[in-house]
């Protein structure tokens, strides 16, 4: 089954360019492909990396258990017998390319350097961070909380790189964000920006008054509690997270 994430970033502008120019850097070059599963069958319909790429084989660990003797009309390697192949370099396939990457040079002694990726993460985790909003259904949320707080100033706590996810995949037009705030920016200058947004302090969030804060990590209790009963006590400024959570998960997260 192919992931939220995956059908995100392969229907991307930016990812179909640099799949081609990747491509056209590998055209002469001998490819031994890593990866036989969902997500490259899906590819390979869009790209016929064959037609494409001198391609020598195609390796997946699952060879090692249904013994087949090609894939796609590829010939398929078991991993232990990529030492064996000719090859100059290893595309990696798989969107969760970390861990084969760390599998192939760790447990196969293979140089890094002959290794390229197809999915590479413009920002940190972002995998792991799409997939989580997706399970959360944050588009739908994001949607009516938009109607929800329209024309209200809103002031964004947390600037980590799950609010980064947030504004890299998916659109906030429509939220009427005047700032950041963060501990981090206690002794930020002045004019300071993240995100594209003025950053604020904690403590300065009285000042700017705004309607609303929007607490935007991933697990927000304790934040939301902190800045209720004291960062933002005595004020009428309303505190909410920025995506919403089934009632019994947070029970779950509150009581471990």
């Amino acid at each position: 089954m192919l992931s939220s994430y995956f059908k995100m970033k392969t229907s991307s502008e930016a990812f179909k360019k640099e799949l081609s120019e990747k491509i056209e850097k590998l055209k002469d070059k001998k490819v031994l492909i890593y990866g036989a599963g969902a997500g490259f069958k899906e590819l390979n319909k869009q790209y016929n990396f064959a037609d494409k790429l001198n391609i020598i084989g195609i390796a997946d660990k699952k060879f090692e258990e249904n013994g087949v003797d090609t894939f796609l009309e590829m010939k398929a390697i078991k991993p232990d017998e990529i030492s064996n192949t000719e090859y100059d370099v290893i595309l990696v396939t798989n969107e969760w390319s970390k861990g084969i990457i760390n599998y192939l040079t760790g447990c196969l002694n293979i140089d890094e350097e002959k290794i390229e990726r197809i999915f590479i993460e413009n920002i940190p985790d972002e995998i792991s961070n799409y997939n989580y909003l997706c399970e959360y259904n944050f588009e739908k949320h994001l949607e009516k909380l938009k109607k929800k707080l329209k024309n209200k100033t809103i002031v964004i706590y947390g600037a980590g790189i799950f609010f980064e996810a947030i504004k890299e995949y998916f659109n906030l037009d429509g939220l009427n964000i005047i700032g950041i705030a963060d501990r981090k920016f206690a002794d930020h200058k002045e004019d300071e920006e993240c995100f594209g947004y003025k950053v604020y302090s904690p403590e300065e969030i009285k000042a700017i008054n705004p309607d609303y804060v929007l607490v935007a990590t991933k697990f927000f209790i304790n934040i939301i509690e902190d800045l209720y009963y004291n960062t933002l006590n005595g004020t009428k400024i309303q505190i909410k997270p920025l995506m919403k959570k089934p009632f019994m998960t947070l029970l779950k997260e509150i009581w471990g």
